[in-house]
């Protein structure tokens, strides 16, 4: 991953990433239509979004575990059936 400050950027650049800054993503592809690369805006979660993302991942890994126990199913069983 290569890391530069918005400020260190040309007036070009800035105007191109504009759209990104404003949640949009930018797909970059060849004349033929083959993608090069993106550009994928970044936002940061607020203190709160965390704890509400913390809060679902928890409660859903609570079910995982009640599902498999039910099952009678072990982490290998579903990485061998992830693999076929």
């Amino acid at each position: 991953m290569v890391r530069i400050r918005l400020s260190e950027l040309d007036d070009a650049v800035k105007t191109f990433l504009a759209r990104a800054q404003q949640g949009e993503t930018i797909v970059v592809e060849e004349d033929d239509g083959r993608l090069q690369c993106g550009v994928t805006p970044y936002v940061q979660a607020s203190a709160a979004e965390k704890l509400v993302a913390l809060d679902a991942l928890c409660r859903l890994q609570q079910k995982s575990v009640r599902s498999m126990a039910q099952l009678e199913a072990a982490e290998s069983d579903i990485d061998r059936e992830l693999r076929n």
